[in-house]
């Protein structure tokens, strides 16, 4: 009998263990990515000529007065975004992703000029298109870095599930945990206009730099998904098959699966000819018969820069309202 119990209870111990593991992969802060900032030297930002041209003949130069000109003017924005990704590989092709419509506020983005430090903080309320969780709709999330002493979650996250039968309000999590990444290919830290802006000139100067930058500029297009905008279209073309890391700072997956899954091929991006922001960005990847398989498309519409936003914008009481 003694060995029996002795049996039970060491079953027992690794049952717990297993789930002790299971929540602290899920709900344990991980440190964040090293902090990446764009530098600003000083220089003078171009005309609206120049900078036309440096669409036409320099997109990466381009990206970079984008970002300068961002850090100088804009304290946060608020727009809406229509995204259409395929999370880990899912939904597989032919089925096409899910259309999601949802308002976006960001704010804390840009570095500090002086300590170089970033207090990001991310709301978001679906509008339509949400994922679910659980058999549940995910209506709303929350990302702040800021302390959880001085109002915020401590870099970590909290989704809002309104017909949620119980924790309608999520524990809070990393933004990279396990649950993060089954929902989104990019990480809520990443969400906005500056950081967008951000990711593609990194990956775009790194290829410029080891002389594997390939692109075509392909004119202005008004842009109808992102306000009908007025905006320079440009192409870069990859050597390979690429994935994207899920956050800024992060290393991308070497792992065949995933690559096989998230892969993509081609990067067209639209920069609004007069506000010099990056509005849309569209990801696809070669596919038999000379077609194309959207892995992920993003389009910022209706944008506000420097918005007075309300005192519980940055708060969970906000995801909860309609």
């Amino acid at each position: 009998m003694n060995r029996v119990f002795a049996l039970l209870v060491a079953v027992l111990a690794l049952i717990a263990c297993g789930g002790y593991v299971a929540y602290d992969q899920l709900f344990r802060a991980a440190p964040p990515p090293p902090p990446l900032a764009h530098e600003d030297h000083g220089d003078k930002l171009p005309t609206q000529d120049e900078f036309d041209t440096l669409a036409r003949t320099d997109p990466v130069k381009a990206l970079s007065v984008c970002l300068t000109r961002y850090q100088r003017e804009v304290h946060g924005m608020r727009c809406v975004l229509e995204k259409q990704e395929r999370v880990q590989g899912k939904p597989e092709p032919p089925q096409s992703p899910p259309v999601e419509v949802l308002e976006l506020c960001v704010r804390g983005d840009v570095p500090d000029p002086d300590t170089k430090k970033t207090a990001i903080e991310v709301a978001a309320k679906w509008r339509s298109g949400a994922r679910s969780f659980l058999g549940s709709e995910i209506t709303g999330t929350l990302f702040s870095e800021r302390p959880e002493a001085e109002g915020g979650l401590g870099n970590k996250a909290v989704t809002w599930r309104p017909k949620a039968f119980v924790s309608k309000l999520s524990t809070p999590i990393p933004p990279d945990s396990p649950l993060a990444t089954g929902q989104s290919r990019y990480c809520v830290r990443d969400a906005g206009l500056y950081r967008t802006m951000l990711r593609t000139h990194e990956a775009w100067k790194d290829r410029q730099e080891t002389g594997k930058f390939k692109y075509e500029y392909l004119g202005t297009k008004t842009v109808e998904k992102a306000g009908n905008r007025e905006c320079h279209v440009i192409r870069r073309m990859c050597e390979g098959v690429e994935v994207d890391a899920f956050q800024l700072g992060g290393a991308a997956s070497k792992d065949p699966k995933v690559i096989a899954a998230e892969g993509f091929t081609e990067v067209t991006i639209f920069i609004d000819r007069e506000r010099w922001l990056q509005v849309a960005t569209e990801t696809l990847r070669d596919a038999p018969g000379g077609t194309k398989v959207t892995i992920g498309t993003y389009y910022f519409r209706d944008i506000e820069l420097n918005p007075t936003f309300p005192p519980d914008t940055f708060t969970a009481a906000w995801l909860k309202t309609p």
